[in-house]
């Protein structure tokens, strides 16, 4: 009898069907994979605005219902190469830019700098500067100020998040930005958020990374379109939450929403009748005083 002792292996038929079921598996997983890390992403960001929403109602609570300070990017304290200066000028919810200073702006590495977001009004009852960032947003930025809203070299922006400009805005950040506050409400107290009501007027948005400077997100409702612009990194779209502590994320169908990009000397884009400024602009970030 012959016996053949050569080593049994893989013929390259049998290699090749090998590699193709690995191939076939991995194209079916990695969809629900991206699915689920979207998923994640959007808990966390939700997490992270139901703490901001309760550091910021802790404020209101030991300040005698006074809503935190909402500054522009003009209301800012003076820089220094470690953070503001101490005690902070200019207090409000959270200090500091995080544009780009390739556009005429030159903070002193606000951008990464965590020192910035400590130094805010509702930071002693946040205990996190990670809070303040969305982990969707991929922008980073380069000592120096160099920004990369699509992900780059450099650290992590500080802060993805901003704040109601209609929700208590410094003096000077109102006549900075023409607020209307004779047509529209500009709210002061915890106890005068009605019209629309607490759970229907927003708190804090995942701001684009191309529009994000100060943490003072401005639309107006008669403008004839966005000011600032809220992210769509949440497979478009972004986290939202309001006065009342509740949070969600919201998804767009505004094309201008969806593929903001910087561009300087801008004041308003797209159009003020679609169903997402009607949603978030007009119906749920202030009120009239008619």
């Amino acid at each position: 009898m012959k016996i053949n002792n050569r080593p049994q292996g893989f013929t390259l038929i049998e290699l090749l069907v090998v590699i193709a079921i690995i191939a076939l598996l991995a194209a079916m997983l990695l969809p629900a994979l991206a699915k689920a890390k979207q998923q994640a992403q959007g808990v966390k960001c939700v997490s992270n605005l139901k703490q901001l929403a309760t550091a910021w109602v802790m404020y209101c609570a030991d300040n005698r219902g006074s809503l935190p300070v909402n500054g522009d990017e003009g209301y800012q304290p003076i820089s220094s190469v470690n953070g503001p200066t101490i005690p902070v000028t200019a207090p409000q919810w959270c200090p500091g830019r995080v544009d780009d200073s390739s556009f005429g702006v030159a903070p002193a590495a606000q951008q990464t700098n965590a020192n910035w977001p400590k130094a805010g009004q509702i930071y002693p009852y946040v205990g996190s500067a990670g809070v303040y960032r969305c982990p969707a947003d991929v922008s980073s930025a380069e000592r120096g100020g160099k920004v990369y809203p699509r992900g780059g070299p450099g650290g992590a922006r500080v802060r993805s998040m901003s704040m109601n400009a209609w929700l208590n805005a410094a003096p000077s950040a109102v006549n900075e930005t023409a607020m209307p506050t004779t047509q529209y409400r500009l709210y002061k107290k915890d106890s005068s958020l009605s019209p629309p009501g607490a759970a229907n007027l927003w708190l804090f948005v995942d701001e684009n990374p191309f529009s994000v400077n100060d943490g003072f997100f401005l639309d107006i409702p008669t403008d004839t379109g966005w000011v600032d612009c809220p992210a769509s990194y949440h497979n478009g779209a972004c986290g939202i939450n309001f006065c009342d502590g509740h949070a969600q994320i919201r998804k767009w169908t505004d094309p201008t929403v969806l593929t903001w990009t910087y561009q300087n000397n801008i004041t308003a884009r797209g159009s003020n009748k679609t169903a997402d400024f009607e949603w978030f602009v007009k119906e749920r970030t202030t009120a009239s005083l008619k």
